[in-house]
Formats: C-alpha cells, sequence, structure tokens
C-alpha cells in the first residue's frame, strides 16, 4: 500500500509539473526561423520573392535537394561538438552579392535567393541568425573598395556595432575579410594614393599584370585600413586585423621570381608592414596593426608572406557515381583533404589555423562550373567535417572554425535555409501508449545528425507545451497514461543538430 502510494505522488508530481510547463506556439517549432526566404507563406519585407529550394535532377545523385527550403532549424550551440569548444571562434562565409532584378548589374548570373544582400534589414535578419545559431562572426567574401559587397560588410559592421558591441573586439558577432582574387580582374574605386590603383587587371599578361595586380591590391589594403580594420567589430589577433584571401591562381607563374604570384604577395607584404606611411591620408594612414594575411589550404602555410591558412571544400568532379562521395574530410581523395590540412597545421605552430565545417557541394544550378557535386549525405558530412578537427585538437581547442559557407547558393554550400537530414516523423497513439518513428527518406538518414525528440501535449493543437525530452533514436514509446483527464493531442518533434532542420509529427490524438 504504501508503494502504491509513492507510485501515485510520483505520477500526481509528474502531471503538475507537465500542467505548470511553459506554452509555446506550434507555429514557433516548425515555422522558418532562419535569414532565408521562405518557400510560401508571408516573407518578412526584405524578401522580394519566395525561395523553393534547389535540386539536382541528374540520375543518381544520392541527395537530390541540396539546398532545403527554409525551415525550423536547431540552434543548439555548436562549439559543444569541438574538443575545447567553447574557445574556438566559430565564423560563418558570407557571399554579399545576391540580389533581386533591378537592384544590381549582376543578378542574372547568381541564384535568386529572393533577398537583397546590400540591404540593412537583410543584413539584421542574417546577424540575428547567426547569434541564434551561436555562430561568433561573419567573413565577408569581398570585391574591393566601394563594391556593393563592400556596402553590404559596412551594414553589418554599422548593425553590429549598434546592437552588439560592448568595446573593441567585444562585439557579438565579429567580422573578417577574404578578399575575392578574381575580383582583381574589374575597376573598384581609387583611395587616390600613389602607388596604388582601383583599376581592373582583366586583359593583362606578365609583368603588365603583376605590377597591376600589386596596385590594385595595394589599393585594398589601404582601404580596408581605412573603414574596416580600426572598428571594434574586425577582427584582430595580437591587435593585427585578419585578412584572408581566396586565391587567383592563373595568368602568372605561382612560385618564382616576376612575374608571380609569390613575388606579388612578397611586395605587398612590405607595404603592409608601414600601412599609416604607405597609405599616406586620412583615412587610410590609421595605424590599426600589420594585417595578418591567410591563404587557402595546407601549402598556404608555407607561403613566403603567409601567416595562416585556412581550409576550403574541395570538389572532386561533376559525375554523380565518381565525385560526390569524395567527401574531402578524411583520406583517400583526389584532392586536399580536411584531414590532411589538419595534418599539415599541426606542422605548422605559430601560425593561424582555420578549420572548416561544410555540408557539401552541388553547383548545378550555378552560371559557371556547372554540376560539380560533394553530396551532403543528408547532414553526415556537415557533423563530419565540423567535428574532423577533434582527431588533432584533444587537450586545445581548435583555434578558428570557418563554416562554408553561410549562403553560397550558387554553389550549393548554403547552411542558411538549414540541412535536410533526411527524417519525417510520425506518431500515433495505441491505448495508453504513444508510438513515435524517425522515417529515413534516404539511405544516409543518421542519428548523427540528431540531438534529440522532445513529446509535446496540447489541448487545442495549437498551443504547446513541452512533456519530456528523450535521447535521440529512431523509434520509441511514451506513457500518456500520466497526462490528466481530457483529450490531448500529443506532437513529436525531433531536434537536429546545429543548423539540422528540425521536424514535427502531427498531432496524435488521446483520450482519458
Amino acid at each position: 500500500m504504501k508503494k502504491a502510494c509513492c507510485v501515485a505522488l510520483v505520477c500526481l508530481g509528474l502531471v503538475l509539473s507537465l500542467a505548470a510547463g511553459a506554452q509555446v506556439k506550434l507555429s514557433e517549432l516548425t515555422g522558418n526561423n532562419t535569414s532565408a526566404c521562405a518557400a510560401g507563406g508571408k516573407l518578412p519585407g526584405y524578401c522580394k520573392q519566395a525561395f523553393a529550394g534547389q535540386t539536382d535532377t541528374r540520375p543518381g545523385v544520392a541527395t537530390p535537394v541540396f539546398d532545403a527550403p527554409a525551415g525550423n532549424v536547431s540552434d543548439e550551440d555548436i562549439h559543444g561538438y569541438l574538443n575545447q569548444g567553447g574557445k574556438t571562434k566559430i565564423f560563418a562565409n558570407f557571399m554579399l552579392g545576391f540580389c533581386t532584378w533591378g537592384s544590381g548589374h549582376w543578378c542574372h548570373r547568381n541564384v535568386r535567393t529572393g533577398y537583397n544582400s546590400n540591404d540593412d534589414a537583410t543584413v539584421a535578419a542574417q546577424v540575428e541568425d547567426l547569434r541564434r545559431r551561436h555562430i561568433d562572426g561573419a567573413i565577408m567574401s569581398w570585391e574591393g573598395y566601394g563594391t556593393s559587397e563592400d556596402e553590404a560588410a559596412l551594414r553589418f559592421q554599422r548593425y553590429a556595432n549598434k546592437h552588439y558591441c560592448k568595446g573593441a573586439q567585444q562585439c557579438d558577432p565579429m567580422y573578417l575579410i577574404m578578399i575575392d582574387g578574381p575580383s582583381w580582374a574589374y575597376s573598384v574605386k581609387s583611395t587616390g594614393i600613389p602607388g596604388t590603383s582601383g583599376a581592373g587587371c582583366g586583359g593583362k599578361n606578365g609583368g603588365a599584370y603583376e605590377d597591376c595586380v600589386i596596385a590594385h591590391v595595394r589599393n585594398d589594403m589601404c582601404s580596408m585600413n581605412g573603414t574596416h580594420w580600426g572598428n571594434d567589430a574586425y577582427l584582430k589577433e595580437n591587435g593585427r586585423p585578419v585578412v584572408m584571401v581566396f586565391p587567383e591562381e592563373g595568368v602568372i607563374r605561382p612560385w618564382g621570381p616576376a612575374p608571380s604570384w609569390e613575388d606579388v604577395w612578397v611586395h605587398i607584404a612590405e607595404w603592409n608592414r608601414d600601412l599609416p606611411h604607405n597609405c599616406g591620408k586620412a583615412p587610410y594612414n590609421q595605424n590599426n596593426g600589420v594585417p595578418l594575411v591567410v591563404f587557402e589550404h595546407g601549402g598556404g602555410f608555407m607561403h613566403r608572406a603567409s601567416d595562416g591558412a585556412y581550409y576550403w571544400v574541395q570538389v572532386a568532379g561533376t559525375d554523380p557515381a565518381k565525385s560526390q562521395y569524395v567527401f574531402n574530410v578524411s583520406s583517400p581523395s583526389t584532392v586536399e583533404t580536411l584531414e590532411q590540412f589538419y595534418q599539415s597545421a599541426q606542422k605548422n605552430a605559430g601560425k593561424m589555423v582555420w578549420g572548416a565545417a561544410f555540408k557539401g557541394f552541388n553547383s548545378a544550378q550555378a552560371a559557371w562550373g556547372t554540376n560539380r557535386i560533394l553530396d551532403q549525405a543528408c547532414g553526415q558530412v556537415w557533423m563530419q567535417s565540423l567535428t574532423e578537427g577533434n582527431r588533432f585538437y584533444r587537450d586545445e581547442a581548435l583555434p578558428f572554425l570557418q563554416v562554408i559557407t553561410w549562403n553560397d547558393y550558387n554553389e550549393g554550400t548554403e547552411i542558411e535555409t538549414g540541412i535536410d537530414n533526411c527524417f519525417t516523423v510520425s506518431a500515433e497513439v495505441k491505448g495508453t501508449v504513444l508510438e513515435w518513428k524517425l522515417n529515413a527518406s534516404n539511405e544516409f538518414a543518421s542519428l548523427s545528425t540528431v540531438s534529440h525528440v522532445e513529446i509535446y501535449d496540447s489541448n487545442d493543437g495549437e498551443n504547446l507545451r513541452l512533456i519530456d525530452k528523450v535521447p535521440a533514436e529512431r523509434s520509441g514509446t511514451w506513457d500518456l497514461g500520466v497526462l490528466p483527464a481530457g483529450t490531448h493531442r500529443v506532437f513529436v518533434r525531433m531536434v537536429g543538430k546545429n543548423s539540422i532542420l528540425n521536424r514535427m509529427s502531427g498531432p496524435a490524438v488521446f483520450t482519458k
């Protein structure tokens, strides 16, 4: 009798605690909570059109929907997957050239995301989404002084300054610039400083090309020194601003005497040693420290002018039968893997290391390099790449990690809309037992992409109350007998790992 009484008291306590839980709207748990434009419904003001996702219709593609329609994504703390993750600074790479019809010359070259990157409301939504997902900052893919990409980066700077800065290097989020090397072919705004030029270098060759690029990059450096590097929100390491270089790899040879890219960067390194003097006039002659220049891949560590290196997602080819499963996370691969990059980093102590996380790559809808593919395997590539550094950074933190990318819809690497892990959720009532199941629509669906499962109770199907959290499993049961008398609509929600799309079952009706 005493035991039965205790059980009853435990059940009563559970029921009372469940009844006291805070309510949440069903729409909050299922609606689009990203900065991306949704596939339908009421769109925010900065979205000029819907984005329905992107599909690769070629036979044999493992994950045909490579950019999912925007949905409800997990905001679980991304740092928690890394060894000493609280010390790792995680930045997402931003593409800043997306625009709507009539708002930019290059609109026809880009996938239609529905928004204009160079817009205050777009930037505000993206900053808030970054913060919600616990991402520390943004890496701005930048095409030069006075470009729309430069203006978009400054909008990000101003929004962070206004809302989330406590002082120098105390902003959440921070940002830095990645110079887009191919953009040196085009003219940008000139600083007017002797030895610099905003002129484009397209069509030049040999020594004339090298001289043009040197003057152009000097212009880049002075403009960044004047408008970006002195800002509280711009990332510095040991008092030195960090700038990445996405390489231009053609026209002149990579190494050796002039004309060569090696010689270009030797000249730029000399220029950067005294920007207050070389940049000559306000606002470009500030003393913001000598910039740290970070180059691509393991070879970037060996560059004569290098202060560090970052990894960038590599793609083996265009044939789904041969290329899509080369995940470039661990060997073997036909190109440098993330594993090999970390091995190179271990041999270059003292230089900046930027690891990488990426969901995959698919350029089926791009206007260039069409049909290159690295399949995302229903979110497995995202989780594998995100945690690959744990093998190399066990007792110390990986210093920096770059998410590739926040919003490159052209090459299908974006995580902005959320990553589909190929699960849906079903739930049904049998007697007094709730039975739920994660239903896989693809052989690559994996519990490694699932954080946990939540169970909700509702009286009206709209206002829900969380009643339990259970570990990630493909199926499970839950005793409904503990619920109070009445009619209940019970929902089961799969919560993904960070940036994975959450999924909700329909209501399972139970009457007691």
